[in-house]
């Protein structure tokens, strides 16, 4: 709402996302998730803070503690991080609130991304649903979420191997699509080519 009345928004994600400085160090710890609000689909920052030394301590905004300590867990169990000896805070940007499973695969990119001291490269968005095997697993929509990734100039998203197979006709211009089947696929893609 404006003084000459209601304008359109052209990307309401803007207001999820950060301004990343790609000489900056605060990238560490902070990863894009794809989610979907209603019918509107948001990209939205998810920020990971891994303190070593301090056992024990688990604190979420805006994601349910539960859901924390289940990709937690399954990051330490199925992908071999040692999170034991680390408080974990997770924080998702300007309130919003992480309801549905697509922002699990960005919850554990970056608390990868924090634990390891190494920034998610700019420009890769995460969409997935983790299982308890370590597995990742497809969510509702992926072709509307990943096309809402292309349009906003992204140009990578890593989204499960299995959901390949349902994008496999769409082409998304100057943006790749990287299919995971697991957290250890997803850590090896962007951590170790970082």
């Amino acid at each position: 709402m404006s003084q000459i009345g209601l304008q359109a928004v052209s990307n309401p994600s803007e207001i999820f996302l950060s301004e990343h400085h790609s000489d900056s160090e605060i990238l560490t710890g902070l990863a894009v998730a794809v989610v979907l609000d209603g019918s509107r689909t948001f990209l939205v920052e998810i920020q990971a803070l891994c303190v070593s030394g301090s056992t024990g301590i688990r604190n979420a905004n805006g994601v349910k503690e539960s859901k924390a300590d289940l990709i937690i867990a399954v990051l330490m169990k199925q992908a071999g991080i040692k999170l034991q000896n680390n408080s974990v805070f997770l924080n998702v940007v300007s309130g919003f609130q992480l309801t549905e499973t697509a922002g699990d695969l960005a919850v554990a990119a970056a608390i990868c991304s924090s634990f390891l001291e190494v920034p998610i490269p700019k420009g890769i968005a995460f969409i997935g649903e983790i299982g308890l095997g370590g597995e990742l697993r497809m969510v509702p929509q992926m072709d509307k979420r990943v096309n809402a990734v292309a349009k906003l100039g992204y140009n990578k998203c890593i989204i499960p191997k299995v959901a390949e197979k349902s994008l496999g006709a769409l082409h998304f211009d100057g943006m790749t699509v990287l299919g995971c089947r697991n957290l250890k696929e997803m850590i090896r893609s962007v951590f170790q080519s970082a």
